[in-house]
């Protein structure tokens, strides 16, 4: 059995988008459009640390595209033009019955060609209370049925169904289905593959641990833009860099310190947005298209496909005191590969500077 960590829906009347689900699981074995992404070789002589999950990450990868894929079919049809069922942590929290209708569709897909892995999804979870306990705790718990001793090599699937479902209920085209896959066959949990697909804009980021970060089935370059090293590294780049600012939601006390790195960052960059799509944003960061995002209290749903895909991009995920991040971590300095490898670091490092000088790191 597929384990679900959120539990099924007892009892659901049939829906609109209940038949829109089994049309699209229709759809999804006869569509001859849709294009998995074709991974590049392990290069056997790289440097690199390769995973050492030992499962089959081209299926897996595929799997998840599909589920994506599907997911944002419903999506994009529903955008704009459906109501708010409830909400969780607050009424920023949003959910819709598209939220719940995807999630089905993506978990109906991992469980036909994963039936003995487990599932963790943002909805059916409880977050009305104490959301960061909540997250945090259902996490722990996934983490734990997929390492016991007699499921050696059991993944776990992360998934966000629709990542930024305030922007998508408002049609605004800044939302992304997220599906994260976490080994926890290493000493620590470890994201091997990863999913951010943004239906309308039809980008698909994919990642697979050790074997690159692709945008529509075209491999980014991790190597650093400018590998000259007879240029002399940059002393400074956050005057020239575009950021983004997390909008955490559920509590007041992130929207404040969410305010205050606004306020100090305002006159110190290039330029600043705010996308309120974590997804969203790390795929962008992949790109290089921000220099660096960076939010408080993030879910593991929030971000677990966006780590494997912003470090096989080149770029870094980190913690607020600079080290590296994992898929418990929930305070992230997330930052694009460099022009220089010199430079590497050097935006995450000035970037926490001024975070921790106007006290925007602690909340409670």
């Amino acid at each position: 059995l597929l384990i679900s960590c959120l539990g099924h829906l007892q009892g659901r009347k049939v829906s609109n988008d209940s038949i829109q689900k089994r049309m699209v699981m229709r759809d999804l074995q006869s569509d001859d459009t849709f294009t998995y992404t074709t991974l590049d070789d392990i290069d056997e002589n790289s440097q690199e640390r390769k995973p050492s999950c030992r499962r089959d990450l081209k299926r897996v990868l595929q799997t998840i595209e599909r589920a994506a894929y599907g997911a944002g079919e419903i999506a994009l049809s529903t955008a704009g033009k459906i109501a708010v069922k409830s909400t969780k942590a607050n009424a920023r929290d949003l959910v819709t019955e598209s939220d719940v209708e995807c999630q089905h569709l993506i978990r109906e897909i991992i469980q036909k060609e994963f039936p003995d892995d487990v599932f963790l999804g943002e909805e059916g979870i409880d977050l009305s209370g104490d959301s960061s306990a909540a997250s945090s705790d259902a996490l722990k718990d996934a983490m734990g049925i997929a390492g016991r001793s007699d499921s050696k090599d059991r993944l776990l699937f992360v998934v966000d169904p629709i990542d930024g479902t305030t922007n998508f209920q408002a049609g605004l085209p800044i939302y992304a289905m997220s599906i994260g896959v976490v080994s926890l066959s290493g000493k620590t949990p470890e994201v091997v593959a990863g999913v951010i697909y943004n239906p309308t804009l039809g980008e698909m980021m994919s990642a697979v641990r050790g074997r690159g970060c692709y945008l529509n089935n075209v491999r980014i370059d991790p190597v650093p833009r400018n590998n000259d090293h007879k240029e002399k590294p940059r002393s400074t780049m956050l005057s020239q860099s575009l950021v983004n600012v997390g909008f955490p939601v559920c509590k007041e006390s992130t929207l404040l310190v969410s305010s205050r790195a606004v306020n100090a960052l305002a006159t110190k960059v290039r330029g600043l947005r705010m996308v309120a799509c974590a997804s969203q944003a790390m795929a962008w960061v992949a790109q290089s298209k921000f220099d660096s995002y960076f939010s408080w209290d993030l879910n593991a749903w929030d971000i677990a496909a966006g780590m494997v895909i912003v470090e096989e991009s080149g770029g870094l995920v980190s913690n607020f005191d600079g080290t590296k991040a994992d898929i418990s971590s929930r305070d992230m300095v997330i930052t694009c590969r460099p022009e220089s490898r010199r430079e590497e670091g050097l935006l995450r490092d000035e970037l926490i500077e001024v975070m921790r000088d106007n006290k925007c790191i602690e909340y409670d």
